[in-house]
């Protein structure tokens, strides 16, 4: 194992059930979350079957992903999750989030995204450095150069995994070299804690990836839990 990872899920303080998932395969370099959007019926299966799907369609493509294997991994992902909504009427509009990061050997990594959950590169020196852009109105937005952006909009997803009409995801290689470790988060973490918080505790403990996991997931609880929160922390062996 060239890293080694840690991930841990909690409910939260508010909501009466989580709609998250994750996935930690250290032996093959596979991390990964996903967050049910909106609370509706069916995004405690949505995300779930990000998950399962990401894991058969990686054991087919293996790591040595490319820009086609990559974007066939995603499309794959988004099909299965349309193609069950379809055929389970209680559930017909399932969508979540997915963020993934591929290790392939010790200086190349890779990441598939859709949503607003986030990949964070983390350097002694240089701090927390989100890797991901939130796929939200908001951003959108603030891209159009808005001045302005409405509290609401924040929350407000214009990709996601289950979308009919998915406009696009994020798939690219990531220099592994830059970084000392990796925070792979839903917005539970990342919208209750600071990112300046955030980075003290990653600096604080991301060489013992469980404690820090624990410790980042303790402060979302601390500061509201609003939300499902999930969180990864994975370090260089």
């Amino acid at each position: 194992m060239l890293f080694f990872g840690f991930g841990a899920t909690d409910i939260g303080n508010q909501r009466e059930r989580n709609e998250d998932a994750f996935l930690v395969e250290n032996e093959a370099g596979w991390f990964a979350v996903a967050d049910g959007v909106g609370g509706s019926a069916g995004g405690h299966i949505a995300c779930k079957l990000a998950i399962e799907e990401f894991k058969q369609r990686m054991t087919e493509e293996g790591n040595g992903l490319t820009d086609e294997s990559g974007q066939r991994v995603l499309r794959g992902i988004n099909n299965a999750i349309v193609d069950y909504g379809l055929t389970h009427l209680s559930t017909p509009n399932l969508a979540t989030t997915f963020t993934a990061f591929v290790i392939k050997n010790d200086h190349q990594g890779y990441l598939l995204h859709a949503g607003d959950s986030r990949l964070y590169g983390f350097h002694e020196e240089r701090g927390l450095m989100p890797l991901t852009q939130e796929h939200t109105l908001a951003n959108e937005k603030r891209k159009q150069g808005q001045d302005f952006v409405d509290v609401e909009s924040e929350n407000v997803l214009v990709n996601c995994m289950g979308n009919f009409s998915m406009i696009w995801s994020e798939y690219r290689q990531i220099d592994l070299a830059n970084y000392d470790a990796f925070l792979i988060c839903t917005d539970g973490l990342n919208k209750m804690v600071p990112q300046p918080r955030l980075e003290q505790i990653m600096r604080g403990s991301w060489r013992e990836p469980k404690a820090c996991v624990t410790r980042l997931i303790d402060m979302a609880l601390q500061l509201g839990g609003f939300d499902n929160v999930t969180a990864i922390v994975i370090k260089r062996q």
